[in-house]
């Protein structure tokens, strides 16, 4: 598998109250680097689109965090696809911090679908072949995410604006996280930091409409649901105090 590596700096605009980047903001910076290691394999989203009218949509990411990136901190980032099958490929973004050492690591997992017809495409040798990924027949399962309760501890309504949507016509994947987090209140989002995060797209969300945002938070986890009339994402995070690190 090929490696790619390119350096980021976090902006102020990118970073919250507590000088940390912004949680959303790390789907966004390791979706860029994909897209980049694409274009110079001759593999960019144009590329895709104009061969099989295919795009690469994601469908789950799995991120262990050491310690999140600071305003104006330069981190070196790299990314390779590591495997994929017939439906599925696999790939990893890692975080660096100057010192060498690791800041996170996002493991994401990813699907192509028809532009017109929005359905799940199979996997063609000739798209992935420039990663110089393993294929491998086995489907790698994700993390099982249990229900919310009948009650959750909070929800909130919010309506999908044009700055929401991105180039796939859809809710940018970030978005859906921030929805999330907006649920935690002051206190807790400013004394916390996550230490894992488990997050599964289900279904996507389109231009116009009005979705729900649940949580329910035990202890030092909290459960998220984003719905529509169906269920749309979920994801569960596991936090920790800042005076924990």
């Amino acid at each position: 598998m090929l490696i790619y590596k390119n350096e980021f700096t976090v902006p102020y605009y990118e970073s919250d109250v507590t000088g940390n980047i912004k949680l959303p903001s790390l789907f966004n910076i390791a979706l860029q680097l994909s897209g980049e290691q694409g274009a110079i394999l001759n593999r960019s989203d144009q590329w895709t689109k104009a061969h099989y009218n295919y795009t690469w949509i994601v469908v789950e990411y799995e991120v262990d965090i050491q310690r999140l990136p600071v305003f104006n901190e330069t981190m070196t980032i790299e990314t390779f696809a590591k495997t994929y099958n017939k439906f599925f490929c696999y790939r990893d973004f890692i975080f660096y911090a100057e010192n060498g050492d690791e800041l996170l690591k996002i493991s994401s997992t990813w699907v192509l679908i028809d532009v017109d017809t929005r359905k799940v495409a199979h996997v063609e040798d000739e798209i992935v072949a420039p990663y110089q990924s393993e294929k491998i027949k086995r489907i790698i399962r994700g993390h099982r995410f249990r229900e919310l309760k009948l009650e959750p501890t909070c929800e909130r309504n919010y309506f999908v604006r044009f700055n929401d949507i991105d180039q796939n016509g859809h809710v940018n994947n970030s978005k859906y996280l921030d929805w999330m987090i907006d649920m935690l209140d002051f206190d807790f989002l400013s004394t916390h930091v996550p230490q894992k995060i488990y997050l599964k797209y289900a279904k996507e969300v389109l231009y116009g409409v009005s979705v729900k945002s649940r949580a329910e938070v035990v202890g030092e986890q909290s459960f998220h649901e984003i719905l529509t009339d169906d269920l749309n994402a979920q994801a569960e995070i596991i936090w920790r105090k800042n005076d924990d690190l």
